[in-house]
């Protein structure tokens, strides 16, 4: 395909036209939020676009894929407990994956659907590395091909899948941030020949025409998704969440989860006490999104907690106190300044997939309602609290 420097020019113009039209969308004034969520939303929309030129321009080559992780990920309520990898894979071709699982508390391989512009995400494999042959030091090989597995191979690390263009996605979700290790993995397409090191006009023509729509329609996506629970009623309770109903797939949720979101809204002067008994299960966590559905500061602020940070009552109830300042609890999940968002949990393999309660307080009475048996902390405590969270969070991301 011939491509002249005029169609290159105006598919330029038109990407900048068309960012510029997403930005002044963000700061309408009819936008959920105030000034600093509109500031977010603008920051919202740069990460949409850092994510997908590093997805499917720097790394979107299905001939010579590259497992590729974004920090910080942030979108559709990116877990703070998680390692993102994703690349792009066409099932006409044979791939294989293989490397080392590490010690984290899981990790799931996903096949689906990643584009936002084509409706409803279809997943098409998801496995677990409990599932799949692992030798005793953690090595791992996986093939995925809509070729029947060859006389040789073993059957069990085999997967034929419909010949179509999707995405690999693994999810690694880690419970003990500072002793947990990220498994280590290599994508290779079997066969694969001659890379195009440098990049062709009618490949850039492609990307300028689609990059900026997939960041876009990302955004909007998951944006209407939190606020769609503002605009039910759905603030500061669970009420409407149906157990086990498994509609979070057609999202992009792991099949191997259950899910639960309201939107949270917390004056300064209040407090809201977040409720549930913990079933048995290989990963649990809770967070706090904004009014955009992207995580908060995980950082530097203690603004979610899975089952190895929080501390679980002598009841058997996990109880934590969502507020902008500081209770003096452990289980402080922080607000890190906003008003408002969206609120998830997650239940990671669990037959049973309790829905929490949440109790809207005035903070001065919070001591009425908080057990004096729960964990306390105090201000140094804190401080050494959240300074080695900073260091367990960037270690993940090599920062």
């Amino acid at each position: 395909m011939n491509v002249n420097q005029g169609e290159l020019r105006e598919a330029w113009q038109n990407f900048c036209r068309k960012l510029s039209d997403a930005g002044d969308s963000v700061l309408d004034t009819s936008t959920i939020g105030d000034d600093i969520d509109k500031v977010e939303g603008l920051r919202h929309l740069l990460r949409a676009l850092y994510r997908s030129v590093g997805i499917f321009v720097e790394s979107g080559d299905v001939d010579f894929p590259e497992l590729a992780w974004v920090h910080p990920f942030k979108s559709g309520q990116d877990n703070p407990d998680g390692l993102y990898q994703i690349s792009n894979v066409d099932l006409e071709n044979t791939y294989r994956l293989s490397g080392n699982v590490g010690t984290v508390c899981y990790v799931g391989i996903t096949l689906m659907s990643m584009d936002f512009t084509e409706g409803p995400i279809e997943q098409l494999l998801t496995v677990n590395t409990s599932e799949i042959p692992v030798d005793d030091s953690g090595n791992m090989e996986l093939y995925f091909s809509s070729q029947e597995c060859p006389s040789g191979k073993d059957k069990n690390s085999w997967f034929t899948l419909p010949v179509k263009k999707c995405s690999l996605f693994i999810r690694q979700f880690f419970s003990d941030w500072e002793s947990e290790r990220a498994g280590n993995f290599h994508l290779d397409c079997v066969g694969a020949q001659d890379p195009v090191s440098r990049m062709e006009p009618h490949t850039m023509l492609r990307h300028l025409n689609s990059t900026l729509p997939q960041a876009l329609e990302m955004v909007e996506f998951w944006s209407d998704f939190g606020q769609n629970h503002l605009k039910a009623g759905q603030i500061n309770s669970f009420d409407h969440i149906v157990p086990n109903k498994g509609d979070h797939v057609s999202k992009g949720g792991s099949p191997e989860q259950a899910y639960g979101q309201c939107w949270w809204k917390v004056e300064p002067d209040e407090a809201l006490i977040y409720e549930v008994e913990v079933p048995e299960c290989v990963y649990w966590g809770v967070q706090l999104g904004d009014v955009w559905y992207q995580s908060l500061d995980w950082v530097n602020r203690q603004s979610s907690l899975n089952g190895h940070q929080a501390s679980i009552g002598s009841d058997g109830v996990f109880r934590a106190v969502i507020s902008h300042k500081d209770p003096g609890v452990l289980n402080w999940l922080d607000t890190t300044g906003a008003t408002q968002g969206c609120i998830t949990y997650r239940w990671n393999q669990s037959e049973l997939s309790p829905v929490p309660t949440l109790t809207l307080v005035p903070f001065e009475s919070l001591n009425e309602y908080i057990p004096s048996t729960e964990k306390r902390v105090d201000t140094d405590q804190r401080i050494e609290l959240l300074l080695r969270r900073r260091h367990a969070a960037l270690s993940r991301f090599l920062r």
